[in-house]
């Protein structure tokens, strides 16, 4: 049972110490940014690519400043058919207490009124990866992120606007411009606290 624990506990400092470089926070915020300008221009539109190239991309800067420094675990995946049903099962419970809060308050068909919650609905669904990657590190600034995100996610949902979706685009903007600097300041201390060495001359 000891052993257990031990082990349990060994892995979440490995997954915390491989989240200390802050790049999830960046890559997710600058989704999130481009996600909330694509609402406002087409342009915007490479969020798609970064939502599929984000792993590599992220995998590509810790190869060059993060493993260096402190090395790299390679993670078992025995438990990712698990996460990903949790991950399902809550955002399936988001769908539902939203379409019964808009039953109850509004009209479901109107399309109005769920473009004027959805701030809320992103602000609930994000809670599930920042909930997940809490019980993988035991780092508490994740449920910190999650309180945020429904925090601005109700605000933006209760304040009126003069276009429906602005409120979505602020939220997503201001949620993700908040990860992005947190992950820059995050990723910066970390450079600082882990100089490469160097190797001097003879």
């Amino acid at each position: 049972m000891t052993q257990n624990i031990n082990l349990k506990e060994i892995e979440k400092k490995a997954y915390r110490d491989s989240q200390q470089d802050g790049l999830m926070e960046v890559m997710m915020g600058l989704i999130l940014m481009t996600f909330g300008g694509f609402f406002y221009s087409p342009v915007f539109a490479f969020y798609i690519l970064l939502i599929v190239f984000a792993g590599r991309i992220v995998e590509f800067i810790r190869r060059r400043y993060t493993h260096p420094r402190i090395g790299f675990v390679k993670f078992h995946k025995d438990d990712s058919k698990d996460a990903l049903t949790g991950v399902f099962l809550f955002e399936v419970t988001v769908i539902v207490i939203m379409f019964t809060l808009i039953s109850l308050f509004g009209n479901v068909k109107d399309y109005s009124q769920w473009v004027d919650w959805a701030p809320l609905f992103f602000g609930m669904i994000l809670v599930g990866p920042f909930a997940h990657a809490q019980s993988r590190s035991g780092n508490v600034r994740y449920t910190g992120y999650a309180i945020l995100s429904v925090i601005l996610g109700l605000f933006f949902s209760l304040t009126e606007f003069a276009s429906g979706s602005t409120g979505l685009i602020l939220y997503l903007v201001l949620m993700g411009g908040f990860l992005f600097i947190s992950g820059l300041f995050i990723f910066a201390m970390f450079l600082r606290r882990y100089p490469l060495a160097t190797t001097g001359g003879a």
